[in-house]
């Protein structure tokens, strides 16, 4: 006799009875599972590990750099007249400056004409603008208006950097400007003819002014005109960085300035700063990955090389040997890094060039020195992507368990079910029988009963 539904021929749960013994089945499943995960956290750990040896790794850019501990800061007393920057070039020094003039971009315009008048036109007839080294002609055996002249100028194969422009003014008429790229007089315009075109052709004159407002006499006076300490500088740029050495002046309008020029302390100080701190948020994770699932030997390795690097001393190098004739020690409660900016400033001012052989010596240098160990870890296939890679293979291999249990598990239960299944047809089946017996019983007792009476 078939049964259905399972359980309803015999009363047994049998779809409960089945779900109860696959809970146990599973147990191997939830374990693999369970480890999956911690390897998974694991992964997650060295990544994040690798992060803060990185961040650490690229405090060291700053600390390899000699520039770094000679930085100088430049100021101008008035910002409006004079802007000033200085690199490692600069020494401590100051100077008075007075501008004389700016530096301009040469401009010319020509006389005014009609709009709808045209140059040129005569087989040889041609116009060519210079400007420093370069030259543009420009071809006018076909007659051309100042309009056509102007868009011929500003087209892409024009290499001076001279542009046109074309103004009208309230007469109707039209004065086509033209204008240099760069301020001072060797890049200023300068204009050739040929065929029966010449100067008079168009009267170009200079259109540049001063800070009078008034034409300027010469072309010369398209140069800047300073004086730096009483000696007088002319320059075609509003930029100048071959008057004093390591000094940029950027002028901006006539007038007098002070220039100060000072050692720069900040830049190292905040270089050795930002190791410190990559440092310690390092240290401050180590508890945190090993939690994680983080190797715990790998943890004390890595600490271990560090504080070997951050304890071992120099030498050669100059006055120091130590980070902490530097101000930077180890909190005995914590283990961190903590600077003393005072020290450390103090050993910039008195001797820079120790501060930076200490730290950025190409060959021996603490940079040096802490990279090489921190590039082990970090590289492209060093040590951490090892073992990652090592359990990323783990993945996959627990991966295939799975798969494999979760087949082995389906076959389980689909036992279970047969099992459980031919049962309930079973006890189905003696029930029926068990209840025709009792019919029959009940029958022939009541037949008994009627013959005895």
């Amino acid at each position: 006799m078939a049964i259905s539904s399972p359980g309803l021929g015999s009363g047994l749960d049998v779809t409960g009875i089945v779900s109860q013994l696959m809970a146990v089945e599973r147990q191997p499943l939830l374990r693999l599972g369970q480890k999956e995960a911690r390897v998974q956290a694991a992964i997650s750990a060295y990544g994040s590990l690798k992060g803060a040896l990185s961040t650490l790794q690229s405090s060291l850019s700053s600390l390899k750099q000699g520039a770094t501990y000679q930085a100088t800061n430049a100021s101008a007393s008035d910002q409006d007249v004079l802007k000033v920057s200085s690199n490692t070039e600069a020494v401590a020094s100051s100077y008075s400056v007075t501008i004389n003039r700016l530096a301009q971009p040469h401009k010319l315009g020509s006389a005014e004409f009609d709009a709808t008048a045209t140059f040129g036109g005569g087989v040889d007839d041609k116009l060519t603008l210079t400007a420093g080294e370069e030259s543009f002609t420009l071809d006018l055996s076909a007659a051309m208006t100042l309009g056509e002249i102007q868009q011929a100028i500003n087209a892409d194969d024009n290499g001076t950097g001279i542009t046109a422009g074309l103004i009208t003014g309230d007469s109707g008429h039209q004065t086509l400007v033209l204008t240099s790229g760069k301020s001072g007089n060797d890049d200023r315009v300068q204009l050739s003819f040929g065929g029966a075109l010449g100067p008079d052709t168009f009267g170009f004159s200079m259109l540049n002014r001063g800070a009078d407002d008034q034409l300027l006499a010469a072309e010369s006076e398209l140069d800047a005109s300073l004086s730096v300490d009483g000696v007088t500088v002319t320059r075609g740029s509003n930029s100048i960085t071959d008057v004093v050495d390591g000094l940029t002046l950027n002028l901006q309008a006539t007038g007098h300035a002070s220039v100060s020029i000072s050692k720069n302390t900040a830049v190292a100080r905040s270089a050795v700063q930002g190791f410190v701190n990559a440092y310690n948020t390092l240290k401050g994770q180590f508890s945190t990955l090993t939690a994680n699932g983080a190797s715990s030997s790998l943890m004390r390795g890595i600490e271990s090389q560090l504080r070997g690097v951050l304890n071992n001393g120099l030498s050669g190098l100059g006055s120091y040997a130590y980070l902490s004739e530097l101000g930077v020690t180890t909190n005995a409660d914590t283990g961190k890094l903590q600077l003393d900016s005072g020290m450390l400033t103090s050993a910039l001012e008195e001797n820079p060039n120790s501060v930076s052989g200490f730290f950025s010596d190409e060959a021996d240098g603490f940079a040096v020195r802490m990279e090489g160990l921190l590039e082990g870890f970090v590289r492209s296939g060093g040590t951490i992507d090892s073992i990652v890679g090592g359990a990323n293979s783990r993945i996959g291999s627990l991966g295939r368990n799975r798969e494999s249990l979760e087949r082995r598990l389906e076959g389980i239960e689909q036992r279970y079910l047969k099992q459980f299944g031919a049962l309930d047809t079973l006890m189905a089946s003696m029930s029926t029988t068990s209840e025709y017996l009792t019919s029959q019983l009940d029958m022939l007792s009541n037949l008994v009963s009627r013959n005895n009476n």
